[in-house]
């Protein structure tokens, strides 16, 4: 028990600022980690609301079928659909001049009518089926059901059939014929799905099916009767089959369309337009074209398009009349007319006149049945939505609905068959847009709630930044007088406890989704948050309103650049150039703007110039990739050349301080030296799989197993080998660039793969001039002033956050756009191409193929990830804790010397610099203890530990053990500290509080001295590690002192460094920085080495910082110490000038620049570092915090060598 001397002493009203700053740490630790929370919820809620918005059911139940009241033409109708056909490749002929479909052009200009079938995205083959079968548009809730399945049940024409036969792709008949009892059907396994080999296979096996079907027929008298049954559908893949009574009817369509590189989904004419050709019984024969005849025009449910736009002359067919229809106008053209069954239940397409031979009484009737289903649609959903609503909201077009249809009976009945499909065809148009309106009824409540909630999350994460990341809060908090404030929030909180509950009661009573709860509790929450702070939001109006105009000036201007920019990334969803035009600009303004700052042999401004300008050209180039094998390969040598550049680049750059900032510098022993060439054979391997692996597709073979084999293990080792990397900032981009590049290149098939590494140069460069910005800012602000602003700092170390700020992460939102649309398309999905997954897989699986093509688009953004990281801890870099703590000794210099008759009972002294976030202990002498005064006073001699026990000075005995029974320490420095004992004592007060039952230090602590006075503070360092370990504690202290010595003598033998190393953090606790042509570190060691003792007599700990003009030596390992001492002990050196070390801090500041941010989190190279490292975690200074001279001290301790 050391109760008298204890470390504690006195601790009677301290630490109270201390403890409110570590509460509000805290509450700020908590606020932030639910505020992440939240906006995850938040962000997952709103994005759901996609689907009670645009993806919302189109199907509703509870609807009657219309019986058509005429006799049907067909008894049976073949369907015959083909898997992405599109219009202008069917009809146009091939380059021989011969056309691709001669049957179907005889039908065509001799049988039957033809036109253009728009489909509407996404055109895909399920969503294409669905609409010609069953007559509506895909639903788009089925993104959430599965692709194979059912999404809803739904109404087809399969289901209105006396029986169906169908034949073809795993993928679409089960959709519609799984669950159909009257059903005969069959379809090939997945594995035919083969895109390496002849699809046309897949044809004949279809035909087969039915030829055989029609074979057994003559054996079966029942199968042969069945087919004979009128209401049958035959469902195939591009064949036919003719019957001889004249009472089939045949429809040519296809499902969608294709690029000319064969990809589809988008709304790209080429995949919407699709042929229809139908002929057989029921349809009209083809007539030539007149400016009296024309396709019905009606209101469409969906996408517009032109129809009957002028033929292509290419196609031969301008003189035959052309009708185009929408795709889900194939249902009730096929079952209502044709076959003369109810049409699909969920139809909304219009019956094309243009294609059916009816008389006209006939022909009326089957527009009015098509009417009267769409009409009872909108009946059943006006229905639903009144039994559900407290304030109905009635469609008022069809108000009289009724009398409208009697008018049309009316009609049919005088034979005014003209006028009766005119109505019937408004009708149905009313019908359409009512269905319409009652499809969007909640869109207004809905988009308001959601536009209301994203920006009342933008206005509270930006009140947060204001009150925690800003100096405004306490700016506004210091202008305005002390008066008390009436506390109204919890008003505003129960104001939209009430609003929440209230509409709530509403959505429940209208028996609204469970989600529309979600939406409105969200942004109710939001806003009462918001305006529970309207005190802060009136102070900040009132603070702004008494600024200069500058400063409003400079705030509106930063927020319309921001808007600028947000609305340059919404119009860049469409239009790709935008960001050509960006980064041509960027690469000019952000070049001059370093020109001004920097010296031109930095090449920095070319770098910037130069890569900007060339990802400029990407975005200019086709979103469809044209096949290029050769240019994959030419990436891959370039990218294996860009990483040895960037290698030679962290081995070389010694010569540049703004390029050392991110490099390695080639000093520390590699922890894997293999790992750049095992990266650039993984590329070189990829690249040459690229062809080898292509091969196959334009062989129509099928992908050699050892080829996918190979690739398989290239993309997935390749991707491991980053987490081996360096600690060095570029070291580790260069690991993970070269990473990537294996897998993105082996999913590459033109000019993307350039697009890879024309990205990663960008973001280079933006990591190099945001750490040149930063270091002109720093380099400004040591030119302005000599201390540190507290002002400009948060209660972390932190600088507060500026308006210039905004600029990484708007940059960031740029890159992060441009990662996707440099190379696709938001218009054009299709653009992203499925042949980029074909030498890993071939056989149809859309679930891996679509992981492997969003796992390519989403490696350029996993490069802007990591480069935004390092940007963002690369702002809040901010200490100078070698510069403090110079500052805090000159400035007890001069104290001292400004009181110079002051008598003292020791001639050494010590202050307490309470700083914003660190407590500085700083120890002088007066006068400057030179060698003389050592050599005078016999400061030489040793005193033993027995020796200080026996003059009562016990307070080191904690050095000895059963392993190190005695130290010795020179008289000169314990006598000092002796004599300075009794304050010592009583100061820990001043930087110890009580925390959760802990004593701990408020903040970083770090005790320093010059000469002999560093001497003492390592002396009142041991003290107080000592002492701070017998403290109560549930856990090892993370906060420790931290001693940093400048041109100290040594203070001790063998036995005090083995009893400091018997600690394991101790010896990293101490930093003695030493010129090499200061005689006083090195007096000790030339006394004895001039007398009959040993060197040995002395020995160092800690780390040393030997430093010259030229360079800083970095030496852990006390032999080497001694000897470098020693060395230069026998040199004639004179005592060195106090203002000589002030120099060589500055020269530390302006030469060592060794980012911390190349080290953050990462493993140390040796124990040394890990050590050291340790320390500073310790003492309080995370590693994405500490000062860059200190950052390098880390960086070098274990190597001997920083330059």
């Amino acid at each position: 028990m050391r109760s008298a001397d204890g470390i504690l002493g006195t601790r009677a009203g301290a630490g109270r600022v201390a403890a409110d700053v570590a509460r509000r740490r805290k509450w700020l630790k908590r606020r932030e980690t639910w505020l992440v929370i939240l906006g995850v919820i938040l962000h997952a809620v709103y994005m759901l609301s996609i689907f009670d918005i645009y993806f919302k059911t189109p199907i509703v139940h509870g609807m009657d079928p219309v019986q058509p009241r005429f006799t049907a033409p067909a008894k049976r109708l073949v369907l015959l659909v083909a898997d992405g056909l599109r219009a202008d490749k069917f009809f146009e002929p091939d380059v021989e001049g011969n056309y691709r479909a001669p049957f179907l052009r005889s039908v065509i200009r001799n049988q039957g009518r033809w036109g253009v079938s728009h489909a509407r995205p996404p055109t895909e083959s399920r969503p294409g089926h669905v609409a010609i079968i069953a007559g509506f548009y895909e639903d788009p809730s089925a993104v959430t059901k599965g692709w194979k399945a059912n999404p809803v049940e739904f109404d087809s024409v399969f289901n209105q059939s006396r029986h169906t036969f169908s034949y073809g792709s795993p993928d679409i008949v089960p959709i519609f014929c799984s669950a159909l009892p009257h059903s005969t059907w069959k379809s090939y396994p997945h594995e035919f799905e083969d895109f390496a080999t002849d699809a046309s296979f897949l044809d004949e096996w279809s035909f087969d099916q039915f030829q055989s079907l029609l074979n057994r027929s003559n054996e079966d008298p029942k199968l042969k009767e069945l087919l004979l049954q009128d209401k049958l559908v035959i469902f195939l893949h591009l064949l036919g089959y003719y019957y001889k009574d004249n009472r089939t009817a045949y429809i040519f369509t296809a499902d969608h369309g294709m690029s000319d590189k064969g990809s589809h989904g988008d709304g790209h004419p080429t995949n919407t337009d699709t042929p229809l050709v139908a002929w057989g019984a029921g349809v009209k024969y083809p007539r030539p074209v007149s400016e009296s005849t024309h396709s019905d025009h009606g209101l469409r449910f969906v996408d517009e398009h032109e129809h009957d736009t002028p033929t292509p002359v290419e196609w031969g067919l301008s003189g035959i009349e052309r009708v185009d229809v929408n795709q889900a106008d194939i249902a009730p053209l096929m079952v209502s007319t044709l076959v003369g069954i109810p049409c699909p239940v969920n139809s909304v397409g219009n019956l094309p006149l243009g294609y059916i031979s009816m008389i006209k009484a006939e022909e009326v009737e089957a527009v009015l049945a098509n009417t009267k289903q769409i009409l009872s649609q909108f009946l059943r959903k006006s229905q639903m939505k009144q039994s559900s609503s407290l304030y109905f909201k009635p469609f008022g077009p069809l108000a009289n609905h009724s009398a409208l249809l009697e008018q049309i009976e009316s009609l049919i009945s005088i034979k005014d068959y003209e006028a009766a499909v005119k109505l019937s065809e408004d009708l149905r148009s009313l019908a359409l847009q009512g269905l319409h309106y009652f499809q969007t009824y909640d869109w207004l409540m809905l988009m308001t709630m959601i536009t209301l909630g994203y920006i009342g999350w933008m206005l509270y994460i930006i009140l947060h930044v204001l009150q925690s990341y800003t100096s405004l809060a306490r700016d506004i908090m210091k202008m305005q007088p002390a008066v008390p404030q009436k506390h109204t929030s919890g008003k505003v909180y129960l104001l939209g406890f009430l609003v929440m509950g209230i509409t709530s009661l509403l959505l429940i009573v209208e028996h609204s989704p469970p989600l529309y709860h979600s939406y409105i509790a969200m942004t109710v929450f939001l806003w009462t948050n918001i305006l529970g702070e309207y005190r802060f939001i009136q102070l900040i109006w009132r603070y702004l309103s008494e600024r200069k105009s500058r400063t409003v000036t400079t705030l509106i201007a930063v927020f319309c650049v921001s808007i600028v920019v947000l609305e340059l990334l919404v119009h860049s969803f469409t239009e790709r150039k935008l960001y050509t035009w960006c980064f041509l600009t960027v690469g000019i303004v952000a070049p001059v703007y370093l020109f001004n700052k920097i010296p031109w042999r930095s090449w920095i401004p070319v770098f910037v110039c130069a890569t900007c300008w060339c990802l400029s050209v990407f975005t200019l180039m086709p979103a469809e990739i044209p096949d290029n094998t050769e240019l994959v390969i030419t990436s891959g040598v370039l990218i294996v050349i860009m990483g040895a550049a960037a290698r030679w680049l962290d081995f070389h750059s010694e010569g540049n301080k703004y390029w050392m900032n991110i490099c390695f510098h080639g000093k520390e022993k590699l922890k894997f030296p293999m790992l750049f060439y095992i990266q650039a054979l993984f590329v070189g391997l990829s690249s040459i799989m690229v062809p080898l692996s292509t091969s196959h597709r334009t062989e129509k073979q099928e992908l050699h197993t050892w080829h996918q084999l190979i690739n398989w293990l290239i993309a997935g080792f390749s991707m491991i080998l980053p987490l081996f990397s360096e600690n060095g900032l570029l070291s580790r981009l260069t690991s993970i660039f070269l990473g990537f590049a294996p897998t993105f290149l082996l999913l590459s098939i033109g000019y993307e793969a350039l697009f890879y590494g024309a990205l990663s140069l960008v973001l280079m460069s933006w990591i190099i001039f945001e750490n040149t910005l930063l270091q002109l800012t720093k380099a400004k602000k040591m030119s302005s002033a000599t201390n540190m602003d507290a002002n400009t700092k948060l209660e972390n170390g932190d600088r507060f956050l500026q308006l210039s700020d905004m600029r990484i992460p708007l940059t960031f939102m740029v890159l992060f756009n441009v990662a996707f649309f440099g190379t696709g398309n938001f218009a054009s999905i299709a653009s992203f191409e499925i042949s980029s997954v074909y030498r890993f897989i071939t056989v149809f699986s859309p679930f891996l193929m679509a992981a492997l093509l969003i796992f390519k688009l989403f490696i350029p953004f996993m490069l802007v990830i990591f480069n935004s990281g390092v940007e963002l801890a690369s702002s809040v870099v901010d200490s100078e804790l070698l510069d403090q703590s110079w500052s805090s000794i000159c400035n007890l210099y001069t104290e001292v010397n400004s009181h110079p008759h002051q008598q003292s009972p020791s001639p050494a002294t010590f202050k307490i610099f309470k700083q914003h976030n660190l407590t500085i202990i700083a120890f002088v002498t007066s006068p400057i203890y030179t060698p003389q005064h050592l050599q005078q006073q016999g400061g030489q001699d040793l005193l033993t530990s027995a020796t200080l026990k026996a003059q009562n000075f016990p307070h080191l005995d904690f050095l000895c053990s059963r392993g190190n029974p005695s130290f010795s320490i020179h008289s000169a420095a314990v006598s000092s500290f002796a004599l300075l004992f009794d304050d010592l004592k009583a100061s820990p007060h001043q930087f110890l509080v009580s925390r959760d039952d802990e004593i701990v230090l408020d903040s970083p602590l770090i005790v320093t001295g010059h000469a002999l006075g560093g001497s003492i503070a390592s002396l009142f360092t041991l003290w107080l590690l000592d002492g701070m370990s017998q403290l109560p504690s549930k856990k090892p202290s993370k906060k420790l002192p931290l001693c940093i010595t400048f041109g100290s003598p040594l203070i001790g033998d063998s036995g005090l460094h083995r009893g400091i190393s018997q600690r394991s953090t101790w010896k990293s606790s101490f930093l003695h920085v030493v010129s090499n042509h200061d005689f006083l570190p090195r007096l000790l060691i030339a006394i004895h080495s001039s007398s009959s003792s040993s060197i040995s007599n002395y020995e160092p700990f800690g780390t040393f910082l030997m430093c010259d003009e030229q360079s800083c030596d970095c030496v852990g390992d006390p032999e080497i110490v001694s000897r470098l001492l020693s060395h230069k002990a026998t040199e004639q050196l004179g005592s060195l000038d106090v203002d000589e070390y002030g120099k060589m801090v500055e020269y530390l500041k302006s030469r060592v620049i060794c980012r911390g941010s190349s080290i953050l989190g990462r493993p140390m190279a040796d124990s040394m570092q890990a050590g050291i490292a340790l320390q500073l975690q310790s003492i309080g200074i995370s590693l994405d915090q500490v000062n860059r001279d200190l950052q390098a001290f880390i960086f070098t301790l274990a190597n001997n060598k920083c330059t």
